[in-house]
């Protein structure tokens, strides 16, 4: 990860976040489609990637109580990571994170986390969280995650019917 740096968000980086975001997460909502079925998703999922961009510009606010950082590789911005710090807990999260498909696989994710688990030991947490799902679109995230010494793993289902 020698040639990737990692930097706090800057305003003028939300354009750049939004395209990983989209690129990153189109299998995951495709996944997601194909597993409920068109029907289903057609009412589930209608606004998700809607509202996945909302929140991150949300996250990008300063008011958001979370702190977002920038993976850049030769100067171009390949990733990005949010955390919260619950300073009563000391439990911290590492939230909606991404690297662009076409850097994936090359340890970008990974030295983000690592970077987001230095930052919470600087801040004092005692244990780090992070989310993800168990279809198989979430795969290469639970393996970074398991690669940096994630686990163990409490499993969480959504289940589905059409009414």
């Amino acid at each position: 990860m020698e040639d990737c740096r990692i930097r706090p968000f800057e305003r003028s980086d939300l354009p750049a976040l939004q395209r990983i975001r989209a690129a990153a997460f189109k299998p995951v909502f495709q996944s997601f489609r194909e597993t409920v079925g068109e029907k289903i998703a057609a009412v589930t999922f209608a606004g998700a990637e809607a509202e996945q961009a909302s929140h991150l510009d949300a996250l990008c606010k300063d008011e958001s109580g979370e702190q977002v950082f920038v993976a850049e590789r030769n100067g171009e911005i390949v990733g990005f990571c949010a955390i919260s710090l619950d300073r009563k807990t000391r439990v911290g999260e590492i939230g909606l994170n991404a690297v662009h498909p076409d850097h994936a696989g090359k340890g970008v994710g990974a030295g983000m986390y690592e970077f987001a688990l230095d930052k919470m030991r600087e801040n004092g947490m005692a244990v780090a969280t992070v989310g993800t799902g168990g279809d198989p679109s979430h795969a290469p995230a639970r393996r970074a995650y398991e690669k940096i010494g994630f686990g163990p793993a409490i499993q969480s289902l959504y289940l589905y019917r059409s009414l």
